[in-house]
């Protein structure tokens, strides 16, 4: 499950799934406890739960996944959020938008926002922090689901679902690229890469720093959580596919360094 990562911490965990309850709502009943890589956790309060239900697959959780929770009051627009909604538990992604207004999104067009409103009783249990994926035969069939599901929501529109990627496949990814990465920061091209396709939660460069560095441990130029959150701006902010060197924070020459170290990324893993 988590690969050659040594699993030497305990973390609470409810097998009965966020779609049952959250941590906080299950009253009396006792967890299991779980044993995890402590470089997951960080140190950091977190519980382990499963996602029940097909809200989130477009940014690749499925049904059984296993969910990594940090219990935290810091919850930023774009988080993915497990969230209890007038009694009612749900794992989505919270966004703010430009008018102030706070949402609930799900990652699958069968589902409709939910705009949080005042009358409301919100409370959030925590924020996603790593999410551990099912078995592929598994997680095959539920992209499958949705694949026909919006077939026959829009004939017009051809589905389209990111790859799952297997921990195996990333790991052969990144160092088949990194004899080429001659400079630390130019790692945010392929942290975007894997944020893109869900294996690492957007935003969270610290996670894929950590990843590198136990991949790649002798590798000379590591990648620095500050350094990659400084040059997130721009287009490097966005979707790899979205980057153009007349939106980014650096052009010419400078640009093409992060976009060959992502477009190398991305080849890897087709």
């Amino acid at each position: 499950m988590f690969g050659s990562m040594v699993c030497d911490t305990p973390v609470p965990f409810y097998d009965m799934g966020i779609s049952c309850g959250l941590p906080n709502e299950m009253g009396d009943i006792p967890p299991e406890m779980m044993m995890v890589p402590g470089m997951l956790t960080m140190g950091l309060s977190v519980t382990m739960v499963r996602a029940r239900g097909d809200s989130m697959v477009g940014v690749g959780i499925h049904d059984g996944d296993l969910l990594m929770l940090e219990s935290t009051c810091r919850i930023n627009s774009g988080d993915i959020v497990a969230a209890v909604i007038d009694g009612e538990e749900m794992l989505k992604t919270y966004y703010m938008d430009e008018c102030g207004q706070h949402w609930l999104v799900p990652a699958n067009d069968q589902y409709d926002a939910l705009l949080l409103t005042e009358d409301m009783d919100v409370r959030f249990a925590g924020r996603l922090l790593w999410h551990i994926r099912k078995e592929v035969h598994d997680s095959t069939r539920n992209i499958r689901q949705a694949i026909e599901r919006q077939k026959n929501k829009n004939a017009q529109t051809t589905a389209t679902v990111k790859e799952l990627l297997s921990r195996e496949k990333v790991v052969e990814a990144m160092r088949t690229i990194a004899p080429k990465i001659k400079v630390g920061r130019h790692w945010l091209g392929p942290c975007r890469v894997l944020m893109d396709h869900g294996f690492i939660p957007k935003d969270r460069f610290d996670l894929f720093c950590i990843f590198a560095k136990e991949v790649l441990p002798h590798h000379e130029h590591k990648p620095q959580t500050a350094e990659l959150q400084r040059m997130a701006v721009g287009c490097f902010s966005k979707p790899f596919d979205k980057w153009t060197d007349a939106t980014a924070p650096v052009h010419g020459k400078h640009y093409l360094g992060y976009y060959d170290a992502a477009d190398a990324m991305r080849k890897a893993l087709l």
